[in-house]
């Protein structure tokens, strides 16, 4: 199977809510399990989102929902505030969009303004983990807003990414069990070596690979709010080695570990 699109596991790996400005950002196509939304303060973009190609202007939102394959370019030019959302932060309406999206371009100019403060508070406390609640109830007032305002849109399926998808779930909820290929290509009903290549395909690494990286951002996450020693998280966290995790570990960070966890 030929891939025209790359899953962007970096923005899974981030803060549960990120919201910062933007210029040009040409992207190719590509997806993550993370909201994404574009508020447009000048110039002209292009986008494509699940298959939808529009052009977005001043005052228009862009959306993209949780894995839509999107990219977007400058036309010739183009800044954003861009909004991140991860499932901490949309679980009051994440259901609502599993089964309807908004449409991928909302360009109620006018009614949009009157979004632009919330976006720009939201912009001033994503660093502030202390105002969660506030950053929160922000995210809610937006998304509140644009769904009682622009209609919804059936999604088209996708049966591959639908299933890699599922199978990320499954990574998320099973990652401290021993997974296997055989395993989880059994699980999900493949033969493991078209699994393997399904696999590698949409996410650009092994599942060994992957699954690893999600057991390092648990160790992390842990780490960060436990007094439990590293090597006792390290292992509840699947890893069946220091080594194994010291190896996985370096591929994503350059600092030791004790330095990350402070941060």
């Amino acid at each position: 199977m030929k891939n025209s699109f790359v899953y962007e596991s970096f923005h899974d790996r981030e803060k549960p809510l990120r919201c910062f400005y933007s210029s040009n950002s040409n992207t190719n196509p590509h997806f993550h399990r993370c909201i994404e939304m574009l508020y447009i303060t000048s110039g002209k973009a292009e986008g494509v989102v699940d298959g939808t190609r529009f052009f977005a202007e001043k005052d228009d939102i862009v959306f993209a929902r949780r894995c839509a394959v999107h990219s977007y370019f400058a036309r010739p030019h183009y800044h954003d505030i861009v909004l991140i959302v991860k499932e901490a932060y949309a679980d009051d309406f994440a259901p609502v969009l599993e089964k309807a999206t908004l449409p991928p371009l909302m360009a109620d100019k006018k009614f949009n303004r009157t979004l632009l403060a919330d976006f720009l508070r939201l912009y001033r406390l994503q660093d502030k983990d202390q105002q969660f609640l506030i950053k929160k109830g922000l995210v809610d007032v937006i998304f509140g807003n644009l769904l009682s305002h622009y209609p919804r849109q059936s999604i088209a399926p996708s049966t591959n990414l639908s299933t890699i998808v599922s199978v990320l779930g499954y990574i998320d909820k099973h990652f401290e069990e021993p997974i296997t290929l055989d395993t989880i290509a059994a699980e999900f009903g493949y033969n493991k070596y078209y699994f393997s290549r399904l696999f590698n395909t949409y996410i650009g690494d092994s599942l060994n690979g992957y699954i690893n990286m999600v057991r390092v951002n648990n160790v992390i996450a842990r780490a960060k709010k436990s007094d439990d020693s590293l090597a006792d998280i390290i292992f509840d966290c699947g890893f069946d080695s220091m080594t194994t995790f010291y190896r996985n570990y370096s591929r994503f960070y350059d600092r030791p570990p004790t330095e990350v966890i402070r941060t």
